[in-house]
């Protein structure tokens, strides 16, 4: 038997009733992976959401130089829910960063669901939002911090312009 409390920390479903947490362990199932375990790869197609439940997972990308980490999630953090917005195929790979378990919603089940019940639905989606809206305020405060480097560090060979 799960213990739902973990959905109750999950900043995804954390809004959730009692019953609402039931319906969406319903459709859920918990996954196991060892360390190092390829969860899934860039290209894959985007076939539900996780919630680490224990453990670690690293999101990277490849690149020339090798494998880049773009975030290690632990619990009560979710990945994957890209696909329930725009059916894309996954945009990086995930990789047990440890042996961890993992809650697997299938893409499917949980739009049936949201169908099914539209209270839950907004709920779901607006904390959707509210994830989505605090990732890009991130991005984009890494974004800046790069470019203000780049643009000031490292613009000019004899390096940062010189104070007057």
């Amino acid at each position: 038997m799960i213990d739902p409390a973990f959905l109750t920390q999950s900043p995804l479903f954390r809004n959730l009733d009692e019953s609402e947490r039931v319906q969406v362990l319903i459709i859920g199932q918990v996954r196991s992976f060892k360390a190092g375990e390829v969860i899934f790869r860039e290209g894959d197609a985007g076939d539900g959401l996780f919630v680490v439940m224990k453990g670690s997972v690293r999101i990277s990308k490849q690149s020339a130089s090798g494998e880049e980490a773009l975030a290690v999630l632990e619990p009560p953090a979710f990945f994957g829910e890209m696909a329930l917005i725009d059916f894309s195929v996954r945009a990086a790979d995930a990789i047990a960063n440890e042996d961890s378990e993992l809650f697997f919603i299938p893409l499917p089940e949980l739009r049936s669901l949201i169908d099914a019940y539209h209270r839950l639905a907004l709920k779901i989606l607006y904390a959707l939002c509210e994830v989505l809206a605090q990732r890009l305020r991130e991005t984009n405060e890494r974004y800046m911090n790069i470019f203000t480097i780049a643009q000031w560090g490292g613009a000019s060979p004899d390096g940062p312009l010189p104070l007057p």
